[in-house]
């Protein structure tokens, strides 16, 4: 006798039950954290959520990598030597362009809800603490996707209209 059909179910009440978080294809993501052990956590839920992901070490390289335009969301550490991750997330948050817009989540120990308000009015679009439960981390990621794609089809829409106009 099969598992299901032990359990008193069948193999297509199973196949209805509702699945994980699905991300976009080809998806990036940017790891930022001073710490290996972190980014190394992180890489590792990415990769199991299917992921392309990118590491760095502090804001500044934060900012930069996301003035290249190939990440559709960061992963943003708080505190970090250089820039921590509030200076960079509004540093991001000033770039011209559409690389301003990208979601950035907030991965920190510190869990208290005034920092929470705090990592949000810099920027941020969600928090994640650590010790990370990818469970979390993939329903914040889920999250940030899907307002990253109603974004963008908000300014597509504008630009559609804009050009009509002109």
């Amino acid at each position: 006798m099969s598992a299901p059909e032990a359990a008193g179910g069948t193999p297509e009440s199973l196949s209805a039950a509702p699945a994980g978080p699905t991300f976009p294809p080809r998806a990036r993501v940017l790891i930022v954290d001073d710490l290996l052990e972190n980014r190394l956590m992180l890489g590792i839920c990415c990769d199991q959520f299917g992921l392309f992901h990118e590491c760095v070490e502090n804001g500044l390289e934060a900012v930069e990598a996301v003035q290249s335009g190939r990440f559709d969301i960061v992963l943003m550490d708080i505190f970090m030597p250089r820039m921590d991750g509030l200076a960079a997330t509004r540093a991001i948050r000033d770039l011209p362009g559409p690389n301003c817009a990208v979601p950035i989540i907030a991965v920190t120990p510190a869990a208290a809800p005034a920092m929470f308000a705090r990592y949000l009015a810099s920027g941020m679009t969600d928090v994640v603490t650590k010790p990370i439960i990818p469970s979390r981390l993939a329903e914040a990621l889920s999250a940030a996707f899907a307002q990253s794609r109603a974004t963008s089809r908000r300014v597509s829409a504008a630009r559609s209209r804009a050009a009509r106009r002109a």
